[in-house]
């Protein structure tokens, strides 16, 4: 009878062992640190400039020399900083004269989004991160730690961008941009929770390897 309890209880003690050496193994990545990621803010910065990328050059060149005014009035989106900020270097680098005060502009430009967001979309097969069991004392859920024999993450952003140029006296138009889109992923495999692999058409994504070796 001894040796039959000393030989369930290291059955027992081995499974507990390796079912903490397993969930020990699990290599949890955080996508969000502070309120925003380094991967978020990239995805959504690389869609803006490629959006930008399918401007007409040539319609904005018959704005060289004009003073023209960069109307935001009918934009409201995130990032929109960096979007009005790279649409006014565009238009500088063209021989544009960009003005502040809306009084001075000889041309209005106004710039609006239908799209400037992040779909994410997680499988886990295995235990997921978010899985609990009920106690069976309390009956109070215990959470289960992760563990994922293939876990797959896909993020995407896009953004939809479109401006409209009029002259600010006779309202007359001058030209529309129509739909530019512009879009960037990041996707991420994990096997075992061992094995990673990351695929991401964000140059500066490319590169985290390099960037982790080095500030680490």
């Amino acid at each position: 009878m001894r040796r039959f309890l000393t030989t369930s209880l290291s059955h027992w003690l081995g499974l507990v062992l390796l079912l903490g050496s397993a969930a020990g193994c699990v290599n949890k990545q955080r996508m969000t640190e502070p309120i925003r990621s380094v991967g978020e803010q990239l995805l959504f910065s690389t869609a803006i400039d490629r959006a930008l990328s399918e401007l007409d050059l040539e319609a904005i060149g018959r704005l060289k020399g004009f003073k023209v005014y960069l109307s935001t009035v009918y934009l409201q989106t995130l990032d929109q900083e960096y979007l009005v900020g790279s649409l006014r270097d565009l238009l500088l680098s063209s021989g544009v004269l960009v003005v502040d005060d809306i009084a001075q502009a000889e041309v209005i430009v106004e710039v609006r989004t239908g799209a400037n967001s992040l779909d994410s979309a997680t499988v886990t097969a295995g235990i997921a991160e978010d899985q609990a069991l009920p106690n069976p004392i309390t009956g109070a859920p215990v959470a289960l730690p992760e563990l994922a024999f293939f876990k797959k993450q896909n993020n995407v952003s896009l953004t939809k961008v479109a401006l409209v140029a009029y002259h600010a006296d006779s309202r007359e138009h001058i030209f529309s941009s129509g739909t530019l889109l512009g879009g960037a992923y990041d996707r991420h495999y994990q096997f075992l929770g061992l094995i990673r692999l990351r695929f991401t058409d964000v140059p500066e994504l490319r590169a985290i390897k390099q960037l982790k070796r080095r500030y680490r």
